[in-house]
C-alpha cells in the first residue's frame, strides 16, 4: 500500500470510487460537491492509495480556521476493495498526520450512519446527528475526537 499526494492525474480515478459507493455511501447529489472539491487546489492534504499502480482510495485532512479544528475529509475507499484494510490503515495515517500537522487541535469528521461504527474505533464519538443530513436516507453523523495531552 502506497500513499502518495493526490494531483489532477487522479481526478477521474477519485470520481470512480466515488461512484463505486453511491447511492449507500454518498448522495448522488454530493458528486458535484466531490468534483468541485477536486479542481480546488488541495494537493497540499490530499492523498490517494495505490496498490500495484491502481489507486483504490482518496481521502484528505484539514483545517477549519473559523472554528480552530482539524479534520478528515472526502475519505473512501473503492467499493470493491471495502473490508480489506486499506480504509482502517489510511485512516490511521491520515489520524496520525492530523496530529502531526494540527497538534493539540479537537479533530472531526462528518460521516453517515454506514461508517459512523468505522470511525468511532478510530476514536471519534459522535456528538450530533442530522437526518437526511447528506441527502434521502443518508444520515450525516458529527463526529469529534478531542487532542491528546
Amino acid at each position: 500500500m502506497l500513499i502518495i499526494k493526490y494531483t489532477s492525474v487522479f481526478r477521474e480515478r477519485c470520481i470512480e470510487i466515488f461512484k463505486s459507493n453511491l447511492p449507500k455511501f454518498f448522495a448522488p447529489e454530493e458528486l458535484k460537491l466531490f468534483e468541485a472539491f477536486l479542481d480546488r487546489g488541495i494537493e497540499e492534504n490530499y492523498f490517494v492509495v495505490q496498490e500495484d499502480g491502481l489507486v483504490l482510495a482518496c481521502g484528505g485532512i484539514f483545517l477549519d480556521e473559523g472554528t480552530d479544528e482539524a479534520g478528515l475529509s472526502w475519505g473512501m475507499v473503492h467499493a470493491e476493495h471495502h473490508l480489506k484494510g486499506i480504509g482502517k490503515s489510511f485512516t490511521q495515517y491520515r489520524i496520525d498526520l492530523l496530529k502531526k500537522v494540527y497538534p493539540g487541535k479537537k479533530y472531526k469528521v462528518d460521516t453517515s450512519q454506514h461508517t459512523a461504527a468505522f470511525y468511532e474505533k478510530n476514536g471519534f464519538k459522535t456528538v450530533g446527528i442530522v437526518p437526511d443530513g447528506f441527502g434521502k436516507g443518508i444520515d450525516k453523523y458529527i463526529m469529534k475526537m478531542e487532542p491528546e495531552e
